[in-house]
């Protein structure tokens, strides 16, 4: 799904997703929101630039990654964890 056709809903999801910290080494916001699946808009983890696209980042060598032992669905179980217990900031509208 292309990104001017999505939902409130969605967009306002990513929207909270990129507000978030890194989900692999924590830097402050804003963060790109990575799909875990193309499309999915709400299997999104929050990733600064170098977790992410960056040489050791997801889209490199995943280096940041393996140090954390980390994989993609350990970031997601994080950030929906953070969700539901009010960690992120709700931007009006949501939900």
């Amino acid at each position: 799904m292309h990104s001017k056709n999505l939902k409130a809903k969605e967009r306002a999801h990513l929207a909270r997703i990129k507000s978030m910290e890194c989900g692999v080494c924590g830097a402050e916001g804003p963060s790109d929101a990575h799909h875990i699946e193309q499309g999915s808009h709400y299997l999104c983890i929050p990733l600064c630039k170098p977790c992410h696209q960056g040489h050791n980042g997801w889209h490199g060598t995943k280096a940041f990654w393996r140090i954390r032992k980390l994989d993609e669905l350990d970031v997601l179980n994080a950030t929906i964890d953070k969700l539901m217990n009010g960690e992120t900031p709700w931007i009006k509208g949501d939900w």
